[in-house]
């Protein structure tokens, strides 16, 4: 039972986030599924916020696949030499990835908030300095 309660409560990580971004975060005007790079949907963003003098990329990450895949998005708009700032969301930084994608995320990152809890708690604060930036 106790792994039933752990897999919906993981099931719902991109729900709660969504609810959250939506709820608190409002006054940033998030704009979800953003493709930075035109013509490259495989580079997408899970929200854009306007906050600061250049937009925050924010990507939810639950499991090492959307580790990997935020890293590989993050690198490529940085080859690009694209004006963002990342901002990582996981659901679990220290229980739900590698220590290789802990490594890798982590060079790649400009801001990471290691649990849902920490982003719900702080996010908008974050948030508020970029804009005061």
């Amino acid at each position: 039972m106790q792994f039933f309660k752990r897999e919906v409560i993981q099931s719902l990580f991109y729900e709660q986030l969504s609810e959250c971004i939506e709820e608190r975060l409002g006054e940033y005007s998030p704009r979800s599924r953003v493709l930075p790079i035109p013509d490259h949907d495989e580079y997408d963003v899970d929200y854009q916020f306007d906050a600061g003098p250049r937009p925050l990329y924010l990507f939810g990450v639950k499991d090492n696949d959307k580790a990997r895949l935020s890293t590989i998005s993050c690198l490529e708009f940085q080859r690009r030499r694209l004006p963002f700032k990342s901002v990582m969301v996981h659901q679990d930084f220290e229980a739900g990835l590698s220590r290789r994608d802990c490594v890798r995320i982590t060079s790649a990152a400009d801001k990471q908030f290691t649990s849902f809890d920490d982003f719900r708690e702080n996010g908008a604060q974050f948030l508020e300095r970029e804009r005061a930036a």
